[in-house]
């Protein structure tokens, strides 16, 4: 058995080879380009996209802190405020305690007086009284220096 190559077999054969290198050349290289270029354009985006990740990542980072640090000025803020009104507060019903103080230390000051004043009122009304009584009882007419000795004695006597 010998194989015997006919022409018929041999031009396929050279147009499958023919056709294979064309496409080769002008269809799988072209191709193989793009796919290359298409590949690295792909490697290119996750580079970025990693990139950007990490950045978005720190600025939320940044931006956790930045509320930390702003939620913890907002409580010391809140807790001045408390701490400032309860100061206020307190400054406050101490000077009305003061005031009340004052008003009551005036009050008996006033009353003191005004007792002071009403005792003296009724001594020399009780001095006329009894100068009265006296000169009815004795009957008789003294002087005004006599009657202002009776009266001081009458009051000592008294204790008032």
């Amino acid at each position: 058995m010998f194989l015997k190559l006919d022409w018929g077999i041999i031009w396929p054969i050279v147009n499958i080879i023919i056709f294979y290198l064309l496409l080769r050349k002008f269809l799988f290289g072209p191709v193989s380009k793009i796919m290359e270029k298409r590949k690295e354009m792909i490697s290119s985006d996750l580079k970025e996209a990693a990139k950007t990740k990490t950045e978005a990542e720190g600025i939320k980072k940044e931006y956790e802190q930045s509320l930390a640090q702003a939620k913890d000025e907002a409580g010391q803020i809140i807790s001045d405020a408390r701490a400032r009104a309860k100061t206020e507060y307190q400054d406050k019903m101490d000077k009305a305690k003061a005031d009340v103080a004052l008003m009551k230390e005036n009050a008996q000051k006033d009353i003191e007086a005004e007792k002071q004043k009403t005792i003296a009122g009724l001594q020399t009304e009780i001095a006329g009284i009894a100068l009265m009584a006296a000169s009815k009882v004795v009957e008789k007419e003294t002087d005004n220096k006599g009657n202002e000795k009776l009266l001081d004695d009458f009051l000592k006597e008294a204790g008032v």
